[in-house]
C-alpha cells in the first residue's frame, strides 16, 4: 500500500476523526478506555499545539494507516482534556454510569503516577505510535519512528524519551534498533513499564 506522511497540522477535520478512530481501535491505553470522544478531543488539541510533533501516514484512499506523536509537555495536552468543563463533566458522568471501572483506572493512574514519566528540559516525549492492523510488519512503524526522530533532531531536542509496557516485545525491539536504551523499569498502577531514551546530540 502506498502512503504519504503528513504533519497533524495539515489534517482536515475528518482525518482527525479517522486518526482518533485508529488510535481508539489500535491502542489499549487509558485514553482509549475513556472513549472515542476523549481520543478525538486529544488530537484536536494536539493539532493546534505548535510544540507537538505528529506525523500521520495517509493512504492513497485518504485513510489514516499509522501515526506517531510526541510533545515536550504531554501533561499539558492531558490537562486541556478537562476543557470546556461542561463537556468534561458530561463525559465523566457518562463513564461513571456505563464504565465505572474506567473511572477507577483514571483515579488509580493519578494516585500511582510515577516521576519516571517526567520529561526533562531539552527532551521530547514520544507518547504514541501505532499502525493499522493491515500495515503491521511492513516497515511503517520504523518509517514513522525515524520521521519523529529526525524532526526532533531538527528542532534541536537533546533526547527522545518514551515509556513502553515490558510485555510489548515488538515495540521494545523497534526502539532498541533505533538506538533507544532502557534507563529505568517501574510499575504504575496495573502497568509495568520500561523508560527508554534516545540521545540525539
Amino acid at each position: 500500500m502506498e502512503y504519504r506522511l503528513i504533519k497533524i497540522s495539515q489534517l482536515k477535520e475528518d482525518q482527525i476523526k479517522r486518526l482518533a478512530l485508529l488510535h481508539h481501535s489500535a491502542m489499549h491505553t487509558l485514553l482509549s478506555d475513556l472513549g472515542l470522544p476523549f481520543v478525538w478531543r486529544y488530537y484536536q488539541i494536539a493539532q493546534v499545539d505548535p510544540k507537538v510533533i505528529c506525523f500521520c501516514a495517509i493512504s492513497s484512499s485518504g485513510d489514516v494507516v499509522g501515526w506517531v506523536m510526541g510533545s515536550p509537555h504531554p501533561d499539558r495536552i492531558n490537562a486541556q482534556l478537562r476543557s470546556p468543563i461542561s463537556w468534561f463533566v458530561l463525559q465523566m458522568f457518562r463513564i461513571t454510569l456505563t464504565r465505572p471501572i474506567v473511572l477507577w483506572q483514571l483515579i488509580s493512574s493519578v494516585i500511582f503516577s510515577s516521576h519516571h514519566g517526567d520529561v526533562k528540559d531539552g527532551s521530547i516525549e514520544l507518547t504514541y505510535i501505532g499502525v493499522a492492523k493491515n500495515q503491521k510488519r511492513r516497515g511503517l512503524g520504523k518509517t514513522l519512528l525515524n520521521a519523529f526522530i529526525e524532526e526532533s533532531r531538527a528542532r534541536q531536542y537533546r533526547s527522545v524519551l518514551l515509556s513502553v509496557e515490558r510485555e510489548n516485545l515488538a515495540a521494545i525491539s523497534l526502539y532498541e534498533k533505533a538506538g533507544f536504551q532502557v534507563i529505568a523499569t517501574f510499575s504504575e498502577s496495573r502497568y509495568r513499564r520500561h523508560r527508554m531514551e534516545l540521545t540525539l546530540v
